[in-house]
């Protein structure tokens, strides 16, 4: 069975925490969204906030503190 995910739109000058709040927030209503971010194509049933590090940055999201740092 295909999963129908609706398309949700984001800001300009949205942070990852922001995309995946609300992401995870749409999760536990039961419902299935996607959005792009920088690119990359995230989804409500699946998004951890590392694995969206992950897919755009190249780093999870301690590495990439501990990289601006």
């Amino acid at each position: 069975m295909d999963k129908k995910y609706n398309h949700v739109e984001f800001l300009p000058g949205s942070t990852i925490e922001q995309v995946v709040n609300e992401l995870l927030s749409y999760r536990e209503k039961g419902k299935l969204v996607v959005a792009k971010f920088n690119g990359v194509t995230l989804y409500s049933d699946t998004v951890t906030l590392d694995l969206a590090y992950r897919e755009i940055t190249g780093k999870t999201k301690t590495e990439f503190d501990e990289y601006l740092r």
